[in-house]
């Protein structure tokens, strides 16, 4: 049986059982100094509890509160006349509606005032004794306050449902965010580059240099197979957090960068690299989010500044000594004008860069901007 029925056909089942064992007593204790109106409404009374339970059971959520106000509006009038049995379905009938999350707690107020007034009414023709009848009512106030405890247990988990129904959301977005920035830094690397291949391989073509304009095409081909797995490790890794690699050496780290460098350098661009401490082993976010600082740079380097020699600087902590670690990446400002190339960038790279250093576990940051005659790129780990 599904487990998410489980609980309802219990429930049923019990107030089952507690309608047939109230019943049972009113008809054994009929006395012929009762009224049979009496029995009739303790009996409709106990049959609209149980009915009740039929109708929790297959979802008519209107339905059960109308039947458990009647249950508890009869019940409260003939508890003194049936020696309190009755009491049963009327204190059943006001935890019900109290207990509904979607009635408000007004009306379960209302209607256990409601039923306690009746009580004191159906008592008065049959000389109930007072202690009996208070018997009753403090029964109807418990029943009342069992009611509002269970509503607020329900109010409770139906928050907690909420929340987490928002913290999948969030999850969820800040995933399509990341799998957008990621792509775009493989994208903007490998298709900027692409376009600078195949102006070469153009303008050697016009020169009727066909071995260098080869040569062109198999690098361009090269680029765009490093591209295109780069882009489906980053998505399966997006899509499997769990699989997240461990941390990285200084020596993957470093080979890595030489990678992306060497990448650059194909293109006929220089590039001067320096460092500075001692490198030290990465978390898998840090040593992304620095190679992505690099990628995005010499990105931006190849837009606006073609052809110009890019300078690099890592510096590392001291050795023994924590911190973090520091990357530079500077290109001259040029006059060439706004290429096509140029043109195609939004801004979207140094965004996705800084959101993924603010994202770092431990802390970092990312910045833009025109210094002194350069376009410098700055980015900052925290290490520990």
């Amino acid at each position: 049986m599904n487990t998410s029925t489980s609980p309802s056909w219990l429930a049923f089942a019990l107030n089952l059982v507690g309608g047939v064992v109230v019943s049972w007593s009113l008809i054994v204790n009929d006395t012929t100094g009762r009224p049979t109106w009496v029995l009739a409404v303790a009996l409709v009374s106990t049959g609209a509890w149980i009915a009740r339970g039929i109708a929790v059971l297959f979802g008519y959520g209107t339905v059960s509160v109308a039947l458990s106000i009647l249950s508890a509006v009869l019940g409260g009038l003939v508890s003194a006349p049936t020696n309190g049995v009755a009491v049963v379905p009327a204190a059943v009938g006001v935890l019900a509606v109290m207990a509904t999350v979607a009635v408000p707690a007004s009306i379960g107020f209302g209607l256990s005032l409601v039923t306690i007034a009746l009580i004191a009414v159906g008592a008065v023709p049959f000389g109930t004794p007072v202690v009996a009848v208070l018997a009753m009512m403090g029964g109807v106030l418990l029943a009342t306050f069992a009611g509002l405890s269970r509503r607020q247990f329900r109010q409770s988990e139906q928050q907690m449902a909420l929340l987490r129904e928002r913290d999948l959301a969030m999850r969820e977005e800040a995933s399509r965010i990341a799998i957008a920035r990621d792509l775009h830094d493989v994208l903007a690397h490998s298709l900027g580059g692409l376009v600078i291949q195949l102006d070469a391989v153009e303008a050697l073509l016009e020169a009727r240099d066909v071995e260098a304009a080869t040569t062109r095409v198999s690098d361009a081909r090269a680029l765009a197979a490093t591209g295109l797995s780069e882009a489906r490790r980053a998505v399966a890794a997006l899509r499997d957090p769990a699989g997240e690699e461990g941390p990285v050496e200084p020596d993957a780290f470093q080979t890595s960068v030489a990678d992306l460098l060497a990448a650059h350098r194909s293109l006929g661009v220089s590039v001067d690299l320096t460092t500075a401490g001692e490198p030290v082993r990465l978390t898998a976010a840090q040593a992304a989010a620095l190679q992505r600082a690099v990628q995005e740079a010499l990105s931006n380097a190849r837009k606006h500044a073609p052809g110009e020699p890019v300078r690099i600087s890592i510096e590392w902590p001291a050795a023994g000594q924590n911190g973090r670690v520091r990357l530079t990446v500077s290109n001259p400002l040029t006059e060439h004008g706004r290429t096509a190339l140029a043109a195609s960038g939004g801004h979207h790279g140094i965004d996705g860069m800084r959101e993924r250093f603010a994202a770092l576990p431990l802390g970092g940051s990312a910045a833009a901007g025109v210094e002194g005659d350069r376009f410098v790129v700055t980015a900052e780990a925290v290490l520990r």
